[in-house]
């Protein structure tokens, strides 16, 4: 069989295979269309830090902002050092108890000096720390009182909650997350959780229980949404993600408010966060420090603008009563559409000569299994990587193959859809296996693919190390490496190089037009313009801008194996990237035509 007949067969395959895909991707989006909810729930810490100034409690200065639209509160286990800030009990170390009986001629108690005792002030406020805390603390008397001995000297050990808060916000309508504490060799950490809670956010980096006690919480957690901080890895929580009702949360740290956020910024940014990602706990902090101006001021503007906001776009702030997706995928149109991919796997390797074509195929297919295992995971990941080279590399250097590569990504992007989405998936329980090779991997094999088509490898490497070295060179090697490293660290939620404020400014512009496209999409459009309409540019400098095209491409992807953000949110941003990108490229490739033009002349008279 001839390859042109054998091409045909693959990209037959491929569009059949959009058939089941399809079926699967409109399932996808019904569910996606069901009511949005969110919940806005305030951190009581710092609540109660900025009631402080004011001489107020954290639950009268709620009041206030419960009448602008916060509907939540946070609150955190208490320990034996909180109950002790709140007058619920005495707290003393090992060594004060034994310097108090020396003092007072008592009997010296048989206590460690590296211990820590506490006593009652308030009755039963001892009783969860008791229950729950290893080594058993030891009863002891002295002057009168009792006092409980814990081992160690760390008064952070977990006492449950306090009752009468918890049920003082409850009555007052509040939506409430309970954020229980770890400790080494707690006994049964959930049998305290509040009822009165509805979410449950573990506080620090472990979650309760770990590491021995996760069946037990995995248990207790059913009646409990389970709250997924977006950006901090809680260990033990990979273990129980697919046993408990969870939702992703969105905060920000209390320093980056302070300093950096304005209302307006963290009205953006949380909106964005639900529109896009699917996040449906909103975990707010006020401001507790005035570099910004007035703290009360600024936390009033950003709560009700959120409201406002949120209402807006058409979500209703409420508690979230059921988090259920209404998808199911099926594993049989799973693998038809699963042969749409593998087909256009077998399309890129007649892209390059001879056995270099077996090579790259063999090292998508690699890269899938490292990543994604023997799971669907491994084939989304080879949609991505493939499809993007496949639009530039079989098409003709012209404009029309902007918007031909484009349908080429978008059929990559159903398919990947369709083979990689699940429950699991769409609430971002299981993240895409292998994220960051969707920027990285089909550009090089792009740039392998072009230089291939000039001379063969062994031609290069010669040719390469026998270049004398010019200043040209390595300033052009130079900012290569810098635009790959840039397209690296921006990437992610919390990337390493932060958006400048005037790229802020025109994303909130953006935003507030329709949804906001992606940047590295829609630059790379523009550089691609550049490649496709001048084509008596040298070959490296086309070669430059179409992998920018392609960057763009591995971008559309790499927005349509975030799952967890809906399908037609990724569409638009997509559409609107190429509609955008394909303008500035056309303007700039008219003043770069005219730049070209006009040194040209300058040097030419000058010979």
């Amino acid at each position: 069989m001839e390859e042109k007949q054998i091409k045909k067969i693959l990209a037959v395959i491929i569009l059949l295979s959009l058939i089941p895909a399809s079926i699967l991707l409109y399932r996808r989006i019904q569910s996606e269309g069901q009511k949005r909810i969110v919940t806005f729930v305030m951190d009581e810490i710092a609540l109660e830090s900025q009631a402080d100034y004011f001489g107020k409690t954290s639950f009268e200065l709620a009041q206030e902002y419960k009448s602008l639209g916060l509907n939540g509160i946070a609150i955190y286990e208490e320990t034996l050092s909180s109950l002790a800030d709140k007058g619920d009990i005495l707290l003393l170390t090992g060594a004060q108890v034994l310097n108090y009986a020396v003092t007072n001629n008592l009997d010296i108690p048989n206590i460690e000096v590296d211990t820590i005792a506490a006593s009652e002030l308030a009755s039963g406020a001892l009783k969860y720390a008791l229950a729950k805390n290893t080594p058993k603390a030891t009863k002891i008397e002295l002057d009168g009182r009792d006092w409980y001995i814990f081992s160690g000297s760390s008064p952070a050990r977990p006492a449950g909650p306090r009752d009468a808060d918890i049920k003082r916000w409850s009555n007052a309508g509040y939506d409430i997350a309970y954020r229980p504490r770890n400790f080494p060799n707690l006994i049964n950490p959930s049998a305290d959780w509040p009822k009165e809670a509805h979410y449950i956010i573990y506080h620090g980096l472990q979650i309760a229980g770990h590491p021995k006690g996760l069946s037990q919480i995995v248990k207790d957690s059913q009646n409990y949404i389970t709250g997924i901080i977006e950006g901090v890895p809680q260990y033990g929580m990979s273990s129980i993600l697919n046993k408990i009702p969870t939702a992703r949360i969105l905060s920000f740290n209390q320093d980056y408010i302070n300093q950096k956020l304005s209302a307006q910024d963290l009205i953006d940014k949380y909106l964005l966060a639900a529109n896009e990602r699917g996040i449906s706990i909103m975990y707010l902090r006020p401001y507790i420090e005035e570099q910004q101006g007035e703290m009360i001021v600024n936390t009033k503007k950003y709560i009700s603008g959120l409201r406002q906001g949120f209402e807006a776009e058409g979500f209703l702030i409420s508690p979230l009563e059921n988090l259920e997706l209404n998808y199911k995928t099926n594993s049989l149109l799973r693998g038809l559409s699963s042969l749409g991919i593998l087909a256009a796997v077998a399309l890129l390797a007649f892209i390059y000569p001879g056995v270099w074509g077996v090579v790259v195929v063999l090292a998508v297919v690699a890269l899938g299994l490292l990543f994604g295992k023997l799971d669907w995971a491994a084939l989304a990941l080879m949609a991505a990587v493939s499809f993007p080279v496949l639009g530039y590399g079989y098409l003709k250097e012209n404009l029309a193959s902007l918007g031909l590569a484009t349908v080429i990504s978008l059929i990559g992007a159903v398919l990947l859809s369709a083979v990689g989405s699940d429950r699991e998936s769409i609430l971002a329980i299981t993240p895409f296996a292998g994220v960051g090779a969707t920027l990285l991997i089909p550009p090089l094999l792009f740039i392998f693919h072009y230089a291939l088509k000039f001379r063969n490898p062994a031609k290069w490497i010669i040719d390469f190390w026998n270049q004398p070295i010019k200043v040209s060179h390595i300033a052009i090697a130079f900012m290569g490496l810098i635009a790959m490293a840039f397209i690296i660290m921006r990437r992610g939620n919390f990337p390493i190089v932060s958006a400048t404020k005037y790229e802020l400014a025109l994303r909130a512009w953006l935003a507030g037009l329709f949804v906001r496209p992606r940047f590295k999409e829609m630059f790379g459009h523009t550089i691609a313009v550049l490649g496709l309409t001048n084509k008596t540019w040298p070959a490296w400098v086309k070669g430059i801008s179409l992998t920018a095209g392609v960057i763009a491409q591995g971008t559309i992807m790499n927005s349509f194996s975030h799952y967890h953000t809906p399908f037609i949110i990724s569409l638009q941003r997509t559409l609107i990237a190429l509609a955008i990108g394909l303008v500035f490229g056309l303007v700039l490739s008219a003043l770069a035509r005219a730049l070209v033009y006009i040194t040209s002349n300058w040097l030419k008279s000058a010979q």
